[in-house]
């Protein structure tokens, strides 16, 4: 499947790189030029089809930046129909990193109000 210049496929079943459980594996690779040229994500999708986990591959090198990134997918909050994860341990280039959001909030469509995630 294509999608936004990228070809998308589900590999099965597969262990996640770093919690080594059994997760479904799906694989987003991007074409050589446009948006994320060359990157590809490898996305773990639990059985409640939550992401577990995700593996980055960038394709072109940034000075600065890490070519491989495994993250976990944790802190899930609900902020209104959404379900969104706000904790993503994990390595860069074998070295530890941590992305967290904070404050998140979404707006459902028709309403004035924000929805804090809890």
């Amino acid at each position: 499947m294509a999608w936004d210049g990228a070809n998308v496929t589900d590999e099965g079943m597969d262990e996640t790189p770093l919690g080594k459980a059994s997760a479904e594996r799906i694989v987003v690779k991007y074409a050589s030029s446009g948006y994320s040229p060359g990157d590809t994500y490898e996305l773990f999708v639990g059985p409640d089809k939550r992401l577990l986990e995700m593996r980055y591959h960038r394709a072109v090198r940034v000075p600065g930046s890490p070519t491989l990134v495994l993250e976990e997918f944790g802190g899930y909050k609900k902020a209104g129909p959404l379900l969104i994860s706000t904790d993503h341990p994990g390595t860069g280039d074998g070295h530890p990193i941590r992305s967290t959001f904070t404050d998140v909030a979404v707006k459902v469509t028709g309403s004035k109000n924000w929805i804090l995630a809890h």
